[in-house]
């Protein structure tokens, strides 16, 4: 049964706005009879992401005119394929880590570790997964395209899919109206232009939703292969053991568990087990590829990147930034998120959307460390959005709830801008900034 977000702020049909009222309660069964194009489900998803994906465009236009020239020999950044000065949209979309990619798209990934005249492991493409790059190199050998067109623009596709199942998964989860917020807030995130370029965000976000759509549908054998396919993408795989035992939980507790329960336990077990194992999986192919033990972490370990426990770094970052009431703010922060986390507001997202945003930001803090990249990592938290459709239906304003989404859009799209403009375009480098 689909929770509506009337049911959690409780307002009356007067004191609701008419579009909202018509938007969040439709008769659903009239909705899916009409051609899917005309489905509020579809077209508002796709036509948010296509109006936020052309607003990207415009402002990589005219933010790359301000982009310096590259080239290889770079102190401050390593640049394998070097670019003259206002390089145009495309090129632009396929800075930083774009250019490693191109590598791999290219040529592949090398037989043999390159390394330092101290020993240690240089940088190389085998710290990038490959479901992106392998597939960007298989269009571009079919089409005979470069990299600089194939890779911006799958990425951008991608997107289409990927805020469409959301649409999809929140709607049915939670609500129409927490779907609403929860694409538009993603679609103008600060960090979101970065579905345009040549990155992994909009292939991850189309997984991270896949997998939890699927666990939803209890398509299990679906999940694993989706698991796979996820965990050769992004390091976030280990995330859906959690997920997944949440999941097996509540169904357990609601005595929803087959006519085999002995069986489904094991079956869920092996699952989360599976999803947990995945994430040795690319270290373990980077290895056996390169003859080399422990060549994954190693290899990480060039971009200064370390495998122990981070949440010490996010400490002492607030401590530089602040001090103690940095600090003490932080705390507070996590306490809050806590709360809500066990309160009856976050339970109505389901299991599996609560599952991942408890699990996915104690991952962040836990995991990666406090590096502008954080910032882009944030897209995969999507449930945060639910917050925020929370807040916007308090009694105080929800009747104006449209109008200050609409506000929420504009701040995003100046944030978008701003992001773009300092993070992605490399004006200078003077400034350690990168996305």
């Amino acid at each position: 049964m689909t929770v509506t977000s009337a049911t959690d702020a409780g307002p009356s049909r007067r004191s609701d706005s008419r579009l909202g009222h018509r938007l969040e309660h439709a008769d659903r069964a009239a909705e899916t009879r009409a051609p899917f194009y005309r489905q509020f489900a579809f077209w508002f998803p796709v036509g948010m992401y296509a109006v936020s994906r052309l607003y990207v465009f415009v402002a990589v236009v005219v933010l790359a005119k301000n982009q310096i020239a590259l080239s290889p020999g770079l102190e401050s950044i390593r640049i394998a394929y070097p670019t003259p000065a206002d390089p145009g949209y495309l090129t632009a979309m396929t800075n930083w880590d774009g250019q490693w990619y191109r590598i791999i798209a290219e040529n592949g990934y090398p037989a043999v570790l390159p390394t330092l005249p101290s020993g240690q492991i240089d940088m190389n493409p085998w710290a990038f997964f490959p479901v992106f790059p392998l597939s960007v190199g298989a269009i571009m050998s079919l089409t005979g395209l470069p990299f600089v067109v194939v890779a911006p623009v799958l990425s951008t596709v991608i997107g289409f899919p990927a805020v469409y199942l959301l649409f999809r998964l929140v709607d049915r989860a939670v609500g129409r109206w927490e779907a609403i917020v929860a694409v538009t807030a993603t679609c103008f995130f600060i960090a979101s232009s970065i579905f345009n370029a040549s990155y992994t965000e909009s292939t991850a976000l189309l997984l991270v939703v896949t997998v939890l759509l699927l666990l939803r549908a209890r398509h299990y054998w679906w999940v694993a292969v989706a698991l796979v396919v996820l965990s050769l993408t992004r390091n976030v795989v280990m995330v859906m053991a959690p997920v997944i035992v949440t999941h097996a939980i509540v169904r357990w507790r609601q005595g929803d568990e087959g006519p085999q329960p002995v069986r489904w336990r094991w079956g869920m077990a092996a699952l989360a087990s599976f999803a947990a194992a995945l994430t040795f999986l690319w270290p373990t192919i980077v290895s056996m590829a390169t003859n080399t033990p422990d060549a994954y972490n190693r290899t990480m370990q060039a971009w200064n990147i370390q495998t122990e426990i981070k949440l010490g770094l996010w400490w002492q970052l607030l401590d530089e930034y602040a001090g103690v009431s940095a600090q003490v703010l932080g705390v507070a922060g996590v306490a809050a998120f806590a709360w809500w986390m066990l309160s009856k507001h976050s339970w109505r997202w389901g299991p599996e959307i609560w599952a991942w945003a408890g699990a996915y930001p104690a991952y962040i803090l836990l995991v990666t460390s406090p590096t502008a990249s954080r910032v882009r990592y944030a897209l995969l938290a999507f449930p945060m959005t639910l917050i925020i459709a929370w807040v916007l239906r308090l009694r105080w304003w929800d009747r104006y709830r449209y109008w200050l989404l609409g506000g929420i859009l504009v701040l995003g799209a100046a944030q978008m801008w701003w992001w773009t403009q300092h993070y992605l375009i490399i004006e200078t480098l003077g400034d350690d900034l990168y996305p």
